[in-house]
């Protein structure tokens, strides 16, 4: 696996590259495309490279570099694995099966109650729950009780970045207001969501985090700035505009802690 490669190819997810930042991804495309007679990537020196076909796109990013990828997700969590288990589970090594069991529920904590994994037989019981407060880092998600008074929510729903396909299915039927990073990959991860209505949850005093060198975070911005598409709802648009008047980011964890 060339991580270089694959964060090349992160550069297509809502953006069309010029050619130089992804060169060395287009010339094995080109002699992938050359060798199988396929055509997903379109790429001259001095123009903007374009991905035609995602699904063959995809195909060949899980073949040359030896890793399942079916989406972009799969490549930020790939490259973003923060431990061993984590870096076994996103490149698919079936030795490690066992950590893909949280693939197949839906983590979901109740005010006051601890939290409980939900198969997708067990969902019934939450068909009559109309309004979650997804949460993406578990460390907020734990201990949100902390911060109940900012929430009128009375049900949690742990995302873990991007969320697996259960939780999104699951969600889509229902309410739900996103409290993430305040950082690009958080705002990507708000607008990859689909759900029945939808709203992100910024903080009053928001500000005050961006500005403060304390709070901010201008190493992960400069990790996450390539990230940024070229467009984005109105929901997180005033996040946007702080990146880019700060050059930086706020995580969530911090949130509320400290003000």
């Amino acid at each position: 696996m060339n991580k270089k490669l694959l964060r090349q190819a992160l550069l297509f997810e809502g953006n069309t590259p010029v050619y130089s930042s992804v060169k060395e991804l287009c010339a094995l495309a080109s002699n992938n495309q050359s060798e199988n007679e396929i055509y997903f990537l379109q790429a001259k020196r001095g123009e903007r490279a374009v991905v035609k076909d995602q699904e063959l796109f995809f195909r060949f990013l899980s073949q040359t570099q030896d890793v399942s990828i079916n989406n972009f997700e799969d490549i930020y969590n790939i490259l973003n694995a923060t431990c061993r288990s984590e870096n076994i589970r996103f490149s698919g090594d079936s030795k490690s099966n066992f950590v893909r069991v949280f693939d197949n529920v839906v983590v979901v904590k109740k005010r006051a109650e601890i939290a409980k994994l939900y198969k997708s037989d067990d969902l019934n019981e939450l068909e009559n729950i109309d309004n979650f407060l997804a949460i993406e880092n578990g460390e907020t998600f734990l201990n949100i009780e902390k911060f109940a008074e900012y929430f009128d929510e009375q049900y949690f729903v742990y995302l873990a970045g991007y969320a697996n396909t259960l939780t999104r299915a699951f969600l889509k039927t229902k309410e739900v207001t996103f409290f993430v990073d305040f950082d690009i990959e958080g705002m990507n991860i708000y607008e990859s969501f689909t759900c029945r209505a939808k709203k992100l949850h910024i903080p009053k005093n928001i500000q005050s985090y961006f500005s403060d060198k304390k709070y901010n975070n201008i190493a992960l911005y400069k990790k996450q700035r390539a990230r940024m598409k070229s467009s984005y709802s109105q929901d997180v648009m005033p996040i946007i505009k702080l990146i880019k008047e700060y050059n930086t980011v706020v995580e969530q964890e911090i949130i509320y802690e400290t003000h």
